[in-house]
């Protein structure tokens, strides 16, 4: 299985700035028995943008994803909030086809630091080969990966505890928020890279339920484009990002990290298109 079909998928997309609002405080002076109002006070939570990504394939008869877990016909719509304290929640759906061809349906939740980079992903599905689990949860600390099938029966539990030595980011199961804010850790400057790691969470058989994979590799900031999309030019950041056993993606984020487009390149230029686009998006006023 050629690590490009999986990889594909892992997209998804990041970030737009916090809309910094500052909280006025109370005119007038304290009086007896009244107290001071904060300015800490958080303010209600704030929809700032939503979209739909779909995945592009014509290579290996549409499929994308490691051998036995395929997927056809890929699409994720979102919503992006803005929490009372300036954090940031994705909420999603994830539609497709398994390689029998039945449509599935999974929701997400994605939550995101005041800059977009990910902490914490939950996903409202359980594991191919373990009944008892659900939902599926994986945090991004620091310096580690820490992922749980959060089963009832303890017996059944599996918890994956991957160490992390440099910036990290998700290419299976899907997570495009993800990837988009690993771009973040990039130097603005073409002429130095970025050390980075991706990891990839497979589910081969019932004796090994869970296998996770780690590839070291580069990433790259490459320059400024103009990007068309839902009909409109768009400026772009553009990212270039390599790693062992796979060929090299190009990214496309929105300047304040929200993914708009990738593509996998391949030496031989006749090579099938594959790639993940921002089909459909949407801001609100107040987050630009």
């Amino acid at each position: 299985m050629n690590l490009h079909r999986w990889a594909l998928l892992t997209l998804v997309v990041s970030a737009i700035s916090p809309l910094a609002c500052p909280i006025e405080a109370a005119a007038g002076g304290v009086q007896s028995g009244q107290k001071a109002a904060t300015a800490t006070e958080q303010r209600p939570r704030t929809k700032v943008a939503q979209g739909e990504y779909v995945v592009s394939q014509q290579a290996n008869g549409g499929a994308v994803g490691p051998f036995g877990e395929e997927v056809y016909n890929f699409h994720e719509t979102w919503v992006l909030w803005r929490e009372g304290d300036g954090r940031y929640e994705v909420e999603g759906e994830r539609r497709f086809e398994s390689l029998r061809g039945t449509a599935r349906s999974d929701r997400f939740v994605a939550e995101l630091s005041r800059d977009f980079t990910i902490t914490r992903v939950t996903e409202f599905s359980r594991l191919k080969w373990r009944s008892d689990s659900g939902p599926l949860t994986c945090e991004f600390l620091r310096s580690e990966l820490h992922c749980s099938s959060n089963a009832k029966n303890p017996e059944q539990a599996i918890e994956l505890r991957l160490p992390m030595r440099q910036p990290f980011g998700l290419l299976w199961p899907i997570s495009a928020f993800s990837l988009s804010g690993l771009t973040r850790e990039a130097e603005r400057d073409p002429r130095h890279a970025t050390q980075i790691q991706l990891v990839s969470i497979e589910q081969p058989s019932a004796d090994m339920p869970v296998m996770p994979t780690v590839l070291d590799g580069e990433l790259q900031y490459l320059g400024e484009e103009n990007l068309e999309i839902g009909g409109l030019p768009r400026r772009a950041f553009k990212f270039s990002i390599k790693a062992a056993l796979s060929p090299e993606f190009v990214v496309w984020t929105t300047t304040n990290g929200l993914l708009l487009a990738v593509s996998v390149e391949h030496g031989d230029k006749h090579w099938p298109e594959q790639g993940m686009k921002l089909l459909h998006f949407q801001e609100w006023p107040a987050s630009q």
